[in-house]
């Protein structure tokens, strides 16, 4: 429609003079830039996706975070067993005894009916207890862990997502951009306006910007299709359009500090440690029992009790006491560098945070902003370059500092979003739960 329309002028304005074919190149191309600029930004049918969105599905149906939870259950199962007494062993013994000088058929049956009961639940069910519920407190930080750094992975494959889109639609603007131009310069050249050195520079800067966006186009179908592994299935991955707020994120809003869930696993950790030595210093008698019983003899019977007691003259468990204590020293070694590691990670994400807030809020808004004020230097290029004032490179160099300027624009904005859910993840807030919903703002 826009080749039709520009020929349709150019044939009208053939038979005119050279300053009347002048001003209708000029008017044509303004209108046909207007348009591709217009068509440009159509959004395309598809479903849209907020991060919000992402992180529901991730909560409530991710593989890794179902892991997490079975194993969480499985350290319960633990306590369970931890707080279960010994099972007590009967034992029922009979022995038929015949006595010299009686006949063949006298004899007499003894019969003793026995039951021990283990002793060392009484020593050591404290232990086992104190372990299995540290474990399961470390079990549920390892869940709250396992949730961040599923949420940092879905939100780096979401915004990576968004940044193949914008980076497309700039790249499909500007080629429709410099259509526009080639349509220009071969008309100037069939009507002699201008050389035809012109036409070949557009057509080859065109071509380039071509290639550009097919590569650009690869990229967002690898990116849409990685975004299916953090959402809900049925969806085509080609038909996903995510939605981000074109405003940076306010981190003090969103985040209070509470402790890391990975100093939080490792403490647990050295609590469990300690209590298994502690069994294992315990464990220097075993096989302790209290038994009771009957024993029934020649029509008399008789209480039989007894207590096992092993001496520990071969074995005093040092070995198992050794390994415990090795045990509870590396756990106390890994609970330094969790700490360690959480203090240089919650640095370097505050400052992270900071400088690119900083630097999202220098590009300001409005008729002066940031992509603003490069829309309008490839606007007056293009005009200089239509009134004789301004060379084709200049135009080239206009158009390819505005798809720059938007790409280092999205870019540092969602590098801004980005850092902010590392500073939450940095402070221990739990994202998929306090991430917020759609806020105030143009949504790109």
């Amino acid at each position: 429609m826009s080749g039709f329309l520009l020929n349709r002028v150019f044939r009208l304005a053939a038979t005119g003079r050279r300053p009347l074919l002048v001003l209708v190149l000029s008017t044509a191309l303004a209108l046909i830039s207007r348009r591709s600029e217009g068509q440009s930004m159509i959004p395309v049918a598809a479903e849209r996706v907020t991060l919000r969105e992402v992180f529901d599905s991730v909560r409530s149906n991710n593989p890794l975070l179902g892991a997490a939870n079975a194993r969480a259950r499985a350290a319960r199962g633990g306590l369970t067993t931890a707080r279960t007494w010994s099972n007590p062993v009967v034992s029922l013994e009979s022995q038929q005894m015949s006595e010299p000088g009686l006949g063949t058929g006298a004899s007499q049956r003894e019969t003793m009916t026995t039951a021990m009961l283990p002793l060392e639940p009484f020593y050591q069910r404290g232990p086992r207890i104190q372990r299995a519920q540290a474990l399961i407190r470390a079990s549920e930080s390892n869940v709250l862990a396992q949730r961040q750094q599923v949420a940092i992975e879905a939100a780096d494959t979401y915004y990576h997502v968004a940044l193949a889109q914008v980076n497309v639609a700039a790249t499909r603007s500007l080629a429709q951009w410099f259509d526009t131009v080639v349509t220009y310069n071969a008309v100037r050249v069939r009507e002699g306006v201008t050389a035809e050195a012109d036409l070949i520079r557009s057509e080859l800067e065109r071509d380039h910007v071509l290639n550009e966006l097919a590569m650009a186009e690869s990229e967002l179908a690898q990116a849409e299709a990685d975004i299916q592994t953090f959402i809900r299935g049925g969806r085509d991955a080609a038909g996903v359009q995510v939605d981000v707020d074109s405003v940076p994120l306010v981190a003090s809003r969103i985040i209070t500090t509470t402790v890391r869930p990975e100093v939080e696993a490792a403490r647990q950790r050295v609590v469990a440690s300690e209590a298994a030595a502690a069994g294992e210093k315990r464990l220097f008698l075993r096989e302790l029992g209290a038994m009771v019983g009957t024993k029934t003899m020649g029509g008399s019977s008789s209480l039989v009790t007894g207590f096992t007691v092993p001496f520990p003259l071969l074995d005093q468990n040092r070995g198992s006491i050794d390994a415990a204590r090795a045990d509870r020293d590396a756990a106390k070694f890994d609970l330094e560098f969790e700490q360690r590691r959480a203090d240089a990670d919650r640095l370097g994400a505050e400052k992270a945070a900071r400088i690119l807030s900083q630097r999202v809020a220098a590009f300001g808004s409005g008729p002066r902003g940031y992509l603003a004020r490069a829309e309008e230097s490839r606007r007056i290029a293009l005009g200089a370059y239509r009134e004789g004032g301004a060379t084709l490179l200049q135009v080239i160099d206009a158009a390819r500092a505005w798809r720059e300027a938007r790409d280092s624009y999205f870019e540092t904005l969602f590098a801004q979003h980005r850092a902010v859910i590392r500073l939450m993840a940095a402070h221990g807030v739990d994202i998929l739960d306090a991430w917020p919903g759609n806020r105030p703002g143009a949504s790109q």
